[in-house]
């Protein structure tokens, strides 16, 4: 028998544990939020295709699902342990929108004042309020869990 060969139990089922669809939150986010970080993603990737006048209409759909998604996950995450808060998509899209601005830099004329294209900050901008929220997220420890209290002080 190969090594690579799923293993059965004595029922005859297989052992392998079960491959989940690709993702790129953890489970347990909200769809709220997964559907809003898709819809600001394709706005602004496909700013091009779309043109700015779509573009912006389709980024405008996700920002009401972002700005009511994101505090009540962390609120679920802070008073229900419920996983699945977007860190990583906040820090992808605040340090992505970040390190995009000296790319997106430009003058209109020689002479003129430099300008920042709007791609990069429309990428800042959610995932700073993602990592804004992300404190409020953190569970607390439960009461008598936590590191001894100094008596006498």
């Amino acid at each position: 028998m190969s090594e690579n060969a799923p293993k059965t139990s004595s029922t005859g089922a297989s052992t392998r544990p079960e491959k989940t669809p690709f993702t790129f939150t953890d489970d347990g986010c909200r769809t709220e939020v997964r559907l809003a970080i898709l819809l600001m993603l394709a706005a602004v990737f496909l700013w091009l295709w779309l043109g700015p006048a779509r573009s912006a209409m389709v980024y405008f759909l996700g920002v009401p699902l972002l700005a009511y998604g994101i505090p009540l996950q962390a609120w679920q995450a802070r008073s229900q342990g419920r996983p699945g808060y977007p860190m990583k998509m906040g820090l992808i899209l605040a340090i992505g929108g970040a390190l995009m601005i000296p790319d997106m830099l430009y003058r209109e004329s020689v002479d003129g004042p430099l300008s920042v294209q709007p791609m990069a900050l429309l990428l800042l901008f959610p995932g700073l309020w993602i990592i804004g929220w992300w404190f409020f997220a953190r569970s607390r420890p439960a009461v008598g869990t936590g590191p001894a209290l100094v008596k006498g002080i």
